[in-house]
C-alpha cells in the first residue's frame, strides 16, 4: 500500500466507528397522523473509502450496503418496512445512494432508525407526540491525537454533512436537547429549521465528531 493510502486509511478509521461507516448522510422523515409515513435516505461514499476494503487485506472494513439487493436484505428483517425507490449515482468523489422506504407504524421507524442515529422513541397522543433522537451518547475522545493528524481528517471531511429532517401532517418543531432533556442553545456550528412545516437539523461530519457532550433531537408535532 502507498504511503498516502496508509496515512489516509488511518485516518478515516479513527472517525469511521461514530459514522456507522458512511460519511454524508440525510435522513428525512415524513409521518402521518396514523404513525405510518416514509423515511428518504441519502448518503454519501467517497470512493476512496469505497476501494480502502479492497486494499492490501482490508477486506475486514466494515460492510457499507451500495445495491438496491443489500438494502433489501437489511429490510426485510424489519416487518412493516418496504423499499418504494432506490437509485444509486456517482459523481467525481462520491457514490451517492438515494432510498425511500415506507413504514408502517412507529416500531417499525424506530427500528430503522436506531442502527443508524443511536437511541430514538417516539410518544404519540392523537394527532400529536414527539420524535427523541439521542444523535450523539458517547461522544467520541479524539485528545490522542496530534492537531497536524485531526487537521487532515477535518480536510477529507470537508464538505460533508449529517443532516436529519421531520415534517408531519402539520407544523413541527425541533427543540435540541442534553442528556437530561433539557432545551438547549443551538451549536454554532449547525443548521437547523426549528418551526415550520418541515424542521431539520444539519452539521458538519467532523464538527458532529468533535462534540463533547451529549445531545438529543425532539421533534414535536
Amino acid at each position: 500500500m502507498k504511503t498516502k493510502q496508509k496515512i489516509r486509511l488511518s485516518l478515516l478509521l479513527i472517525i469511521l466507528p461514530v459514522l456507522n461507516s458512511c460519511i454524508g448522510l440525510s435522513l428525512n422523515i415524513q409521518m402521518n397522523n396514523d404513525g405510518s409515513g416514509k423515511l428518504a435516505m441519502e448518503y454519501r461514499i467517497s470512493k476512496m473509502l469505497d476501494s480502502l476494503g479492497g486494499l492490501d487485506g482490508n477486506e475486514s472494513m466494515p460492510t457499507i450496503p451500495l445495491s438496491k439487493a443489500d438494502f433489501e436484505k437489511s429490510i426485510e428483517r424489519i416487518p412493516g418496512a418496504k423499499i418504494s425507490s432506490f437509485s444509486s449515482t456517482e459523481d467525481k468523489k462520491d457514490k451517492i445512494i438515494n432510498v425511500v422506504i415506507d413504514f408502517k407504524d412507529d416500531k417499525t421507524l424506530i427500528a430503522m432508525l436506531e442502527p443508524t442515529l443511536g437511541k430514538t422513541s417516539i410518544n404519540r397522543q392523537g394527532q400529536n407526540g414527539n420524535l427523541n433522537i439521542t444523535l450523539i451518547d458517547n461522544p467520541m475522545d479524539l485528545s490522542d491525537y496530534s492537531e497536524d493528524v485531526m487537521e487532515q481528517v477535518r480536510v477529507f471531511f470537508e464538505g460533508y454533512n449529517i443532516e436529519v429532517s421531520f415534517s408531519g401532517q402539520s407544523n413541527s418543531k425541533l427543540t435540541i436537547t442534553d442528556k437530561n432533556g433539557n432545551a438547549i442553545p443551538v451549536h454554532s456550528n449547525a443548521k437547523t429549521v426549528l418551526s415550520g412545516k418541515k424542521v431539520s437539523y444539519s452539521i458538519g461530519v467532523m464538527d458532529f465528531a468533535e462534540t463533547k457532550n451529549r445531545f438529543n433531537l425532539q421533534f414535536s408535532w
